[in-house]
């Protein structure tokens, strides 16, 4: 090998690897918003050309996948060995801190559609806690998703609610027109960490509920 193809091998760049291209992403959408984060912003974050990035993700929408799977992976990790309400329970609280945890997170995880690890075994996690609860087929499938969609819908609000000046909404109540919001706990609509217990609460009782029909039907 000559001396010029030798500096050339030494000096060349490592390959990209997909895991540091997610990792990027997620960072811009920390700083700027999902809206902000483009392949062309992507690659100059990177060093890199979009066609680079193009050989790992075919599209932006394999991206995001990419990204929701990265986000999911956080709530994954040994589940107490208790009753199926507390695992349930768990889970929800494990799935909403990890969308909290990323800017934007339940938009990404939202309109992502990825059949990779960390979305399959949150289900399965899931579905084995409604399984060992005793919901069955078609009825265990809905329990989860309807655990899930509500921690992805609660997320998505709180998220979306970071410039709500309560003081204004209060003025623009009038107790004529709207009696029964007038003289709400207001605060309350802001209090997300209650209102999730809450909705999670009211949720697994709706469940526990179903199961006892179930039994004695």
């Amino acid at each position: 090998m000559s001396m010029r193809e030798s500096s050339g091998a030494g000096t060349r760049k490592a390959s990209l690897r997909p895991a540091t291209v997610v990792d990027t992403a997620l960072a811009l959408v920390n700083h700027g918003g999902l809206e902000s984060l483009t392949m062309r912003r992507l690659s100059d974050a990177l060093g890199t050309q979009p066609p680079t990035l193009y050989r790992l993700f075919h599209d932006k929408d394999a991206l995001v996948d990419a990204m929701a799977d990265a986000v999911l992976a956080s709530a994954l990790g040994p589940l107490p060995g208790t009753d199926w309400e507390t695992r349930v329970t768990t889970l929800a609280e494990r799935l909403r801190a990890a969308l909290l945890a990323q800017r934007d997170g339940a938009r990404i995880v939202g309109g992502a559609y990825t059949t990779r690890h960390p979305t399959l075994a949150l289900a399965d996690s899931l579905l084995a806690a409604m399984e060992e609860g005793g919901f069955t087929g078609e009825a265990a499938m809905c329990a989860i998703t309807t655990v899930f969609s509500y921690v992805l819908g609660e997320t998505l609000e709180q998220q979306g609610r970071t410039d709500v000046d309560l003081d204004d909404v209060k003025a623009s109540l009038s107790g004529e027109d709207y009696p029964h919001l007038a003289r709400s706990q207001l605060p309350a609509l802001l209090d997300f960490d209650t209102r999730f217990a809450f909705g999670l609460r009211t949720i697994t009782a709706g469940l526990r509920e179903q199961l006892t029909h179930q039994r004695t039907a």
